[in-house]
């Protein structure tokens, strides 16, 4: 298992120790116990309880499985199930809003053609007459004096 997987289980790991023993009860105990054996062991986060999980520099996978666990384990009722599955649906309609505004193949074009634009204004090439330097011009005159080619 890599690193990564190992740390999001230690995330959810200190996180079901701070929300008490009535939430870990209500988790299948082979959940729990795979949580407990998979976690990393020199990984040990701590969470200040007063402060929200968002502003704690969480894994956004940890955050995803106490949702998930909150969704299948800890609702108490039908409505609330129902109340959470709309939030997540609406959560990701706004995302899928978000994606699509920002990775929208027309204003990606748009956005290149302009950017392309202000390239072209921006680099104006101003034309500069080349002049051969002053030692090669003294050989060719005397070349010609000379009538060497």
């Amino acid at each position: 298992m890599d690193i990564k997987t190992k740390e999001t289980y230690s995330e959810v790991y200190s996180i079901l120790k701070m929300l008490g023993e009535n939430y870990i009860t209500k988790l299948p105990s082979q959940l729990y116990q795979m949580i407990k054996e998979e976690k990393s062991n020199e990984y040990n986060p701590q969470y200040d309880s007063t402060i929200a999980l968002e502003q704690q520099n969480i894994k956004k996978e940890t955050i995803s499985m106490i949702a998930l666990f909150h969704l299948n384990y800890w609702c108490n009722s039908q409505e609330e199930k129902q109340e959470l599955k709309k939030l997540f649906e609406d959560n990701e309609v706004k995302y899928q809003v978000e994606l699509r505004e920002k990775y929208n193949p027309d204003n990606l074009f748009k956005k290149r053609n302009s950017q392309q634009e202000e390239n072209i204004i921006t680099n104006q090439v101003s034309m500069v007459e080349y002049k051969k330097p002053l030692f090669k011009r003294i050989i060719n005159k005397i070349k010609i004096i000379f009538h060497i080619n």
